[in-house]
């Protein structure tokens, strides 16, 4: 276990720290390093990746089958608990917000890759492609439960660049294109570069937090994020005939903290923010524990 937390989580967390702190240090705002990563570094990933990727088209499949199903089943658990708790529609989505949208980019792909190697990471990729699209389609609706405008909600997932770089990447890879080295090699060079990119994001991102309101109903969304979800996609990915590393990536990757996409969402949707991005901050930092042990046992 202790090999597991120096060797992989800890890493993780000490690229995030240091970026957070020269961000602290320097004055750098997190702005127009998402961007960067959001617009260049995380598509070339995405592209380079789908291209390259040996996960044949049945795997994909069933990778894809396990984030809804375990979307599914984390949007039921946090709805009846809102249901015996009397949330309100506001704190009701920003609940299910935070049970449901874990952060399998700029931390589960580090993760995957330092616990499982290039093979983890090909399913992470693909993972983290499913995973945005659910999050930008469903987490919408799910957000919209509060407020907001749906018609804008829904045109939403067309900007997302990774959307058209997966397409792309896996014409290339299905046709068997070649790709020439004036397009190739960029795109590996900015794909190196996405990962250590979006643990910096994080650390800059995880500077906002605070406040000590619901403290009950955090711990609860915290268990449900980094205990149960994990179980479910278990669970899931077993049902499907998925098994090894396959599934073992996709187990941790379920148990990812919750992804900062929802503080976006709540704030656009006037779901509880503030909630929200402490449910961010706190699973983070309780991933470094859960995690450890989860991988212990899985790997």
């Amino acid at each position: 276990m202790l090999r597991v937390f120096l060797e992989v989580v800890l890493p993780v967390a000490l690229v995030a720290l240091v970026g957070g702190a020269v961000g602290r240090w320097r004055g750098v705002t997190v702005a127009p390093v998402s961007a960067l990563v959001f617009y260049l570094f995380s598509p070339a990933l995405v592209f380079y990746s789908m291209a390259k990727t040996q996960v044949s088209a049945a795997v994909s499949l069933r990778i894809l089958g396990v984030m809804v199903g375990t979307y599914l089943a984390m949007w039921i658990v946090s709805s009846l608990w809102s249901l015996v708790r009397g949330h309100d529609s506001s704190f009701r989505a920003a609940f299910a917000l935070g049970a449901t949208t874990p952060n399998v980019g700029n931390m589960g792909l580090p993760v995957a890759q330092l616990a499982f190697g290039d093979a983890g990471l090909e399913v992470a990729v693909v993972n983290f492609v499913a995973g945005a699209t659910l999050t930008n389609t469903a987490g919408i609706v799910v957000a919209s439960m509060a407020g907001g405008s749906r018609g804008e909600a829904l045109r939403a997932p067309l900007r997302a660049p990774y959307i058209y770089a997966a397409i792309a990447g896996l014409i290339v890879n299905v046709l068997d294109i070649p790709l020439p080295p004036t397009i190739e090699e960029p795109a590996k060079t900015l794909s190196v570069a996405a990962v250590p990119c979006m643990l910096v994001v994080l650390g800059l991102q995880l500077q906002a937090a605070g406040g000590r309101d619901h403290i009950g109903e955090t711990v609860v969304v915290n268990l449900m994020r980094l205990l149960i979800a994990p179980v479910a996609a278990w669970g899931v990915a077993t049902a499907l005939g998925l098994e090894g590393v396959t599934r073992s990536t996709l187990v941790v990757l379920a148990a990812m903290p919750t992804a900062v996409i929802a503080t976006i969402l709540a704030t656009e949707y006037r779901a509880q923010p503030s909630f929200v991005t402490r449910v961010v901050v706190t699973s983070t930092l309780a991933s470094m524990a859960t995690l450890t042990v989860l991988i212990t046992l899985v790997q």
